[in-house]
C-alpha cells in the first residue's frame, strides 16, 4: 500500500440520520504535489463535521516510490485507503489535475464503489506534440539533489506549480523535501524533492474514455488565471459527455475568478464553498 495512514482525519460526526449520511471527502492532490496542498480547505470542511481523508500518492509527499505509475495504480491505493479507514460509508471526492483524473477513475466504479459524487479543479485537456514527445524523458531522468534546503524547496515549488503560492519555508514543505537520501547509484543527495521524477509517466488521461464511464455527477472547476486549462478546453470534452447524462455539465466548468492552476491553496474558502453546494457532498 502506497499511502501513508498518516493521511486521514475523522470529524466528530454527530449523531442523528443526517449526520450519518455525511458523505467523507477524498482530496487528491496533483503531480508533483502532496497531500498538504488541501490543508485549508480540510480545515474548513471539517469543523463542518466532514470527515476528510487526504492520501498522499504513490511517489509523492511521504508515500513510497514504486517504479510503477497509473491512474488505475493511483486510483487502486485510494480504494484500499478508504476500504481500510471507513468501510461501507459514502464519500465524495474532489481531485486537483492529475488528482482530478483519478477521481474520475473511482466514479467509474471499476475499483469499489463508486463516490456519491465527484469533482475536479484544474485538470489539463489539451496536450500538445511537444508535451507528449517529452515524457518519457522526463521520467527517465533521475532526482535532483540539492546542497541545501531552500534550493530543494524551490525545486519542489516549481515542480508541483506552487512557485510564487507559497513560501519556501512554508512547513507544509516539509513533507515535500527530503534530506540525507542514498539513490540508486550510491550517490548521496544532501537535499531532493520527494516527488519521485517516474510519476510524469502517468502522461495525459483518456478522458473520452472515463467520463462516459462514471457512475455518479461529475463537476469541474478551473481558475481563471490557470496557464494549463481555460474554460474553452472543456469544449473538447462535449463529445464525451453527451454519453452520460452524469457528466452533462462538464463542457461548462465552474470558474475561480482570479485564482491560478492551484485554486485551492489560494483561496481555500472559495473552493470549500464551491464543494459545500455540490450535489453529493453534503449531508441530505
Amino acid at each position: 500500500m502506497a499511502l501513508p495512514a498518516a493521511a486521514s482525519g475523522k470529524a466528530n460526526r454527530g449523531s442523528g440520520a443526517a449526520m450519518a449520511e455525511r458523505p467523507v471527502l477524498v482530496l487528491l492532490h496533483g503531480l508533483g504535489a502532496n497531500r498538504h496542498v488541501w490543508d485549508g480547505v480540510a480545515e474548513l470542511l471539517s469543523v463542518r463535521g466532514t470527515s476528510v481523508l487526504a492520501p498522499d500518492f504513490r511517489g509523492h509527499g511521504r508515500a513510497a516510490w514504486t517504479g510503477h505509475y497509473s491512474f488505475g495504480a493511483m486510483a487502486a491505493d485510494v480504494a484500499a485507503a478508504l476500504h481500510s479507514e471507513y468501510a461501507a460509508e459514502p464519500y465524495a471526492v474532489v481531485g486537483h489535475s492529475m488528482g482530478g483524473a483519478v477521481a474520475l477513475a473511482l466514479a467509474s466504479g471499476w475499483f469499489g464503489p463508486a463516490p456519491a459524487s465527484a469533482a475536479t479543479i484544474g485538470v489539463k485537456i489539451r496536450w500538445s506534440d511537444e508535451e507528449l514527445a517529452r515524457i518519457d524523458g522526463l521520467a527517465a531522468r533521475p532526482p535532483r539533489g540539492f546542497d541545501d534546503r531552500q534550493a530543494a524547496a524551490e525545486w519542489f515549488l516549481k515542480l508541483s506549480g506552487l512557485f510564487g503560492v507559497i513560501p519556501a519555508d512554508d512547513p507544509r514543505l516539509a513533507a515535500a523535501i527530503d534530506a540525507g537520501v542514498a539513490h540508486d547509484s550510491g550517490q548521496e543527495l544532501p537535499w531532493r524533492a520527494s516527488q519521485d521524477p517516474a510519476t510524469v509517466s502517468v502522461g495525459p488521461p483518456d478522458l473520452a474514455a472515463l467520463l462516459p464511464a462514471t457512475k455518479c455527477p461529475i463537476s469541474m472547476a478551473i481558475g481563471e488565471r490557470d496557464p494549463l486549462v481555460a474554460a474553452d478546453h472543456h469544449d473538447d470534452l462535449a463529445a464525451a459527455a453527451s454519453a452520460n447524462p452524469l457528466t452533462a455539465g462538464v463542457a461548462e466548468p465552474h470558474v475561480f475568478g482570479g485564482l491560478g492552476h492551484n485554486a485551492m491553496v489560494e483561496d481555500p474558502r472559495a473552493v470549500a464553498g464551491w464543494l459545500a453546494a455540490l450535489p453529493g457532498f453534503a449531508a441530505d
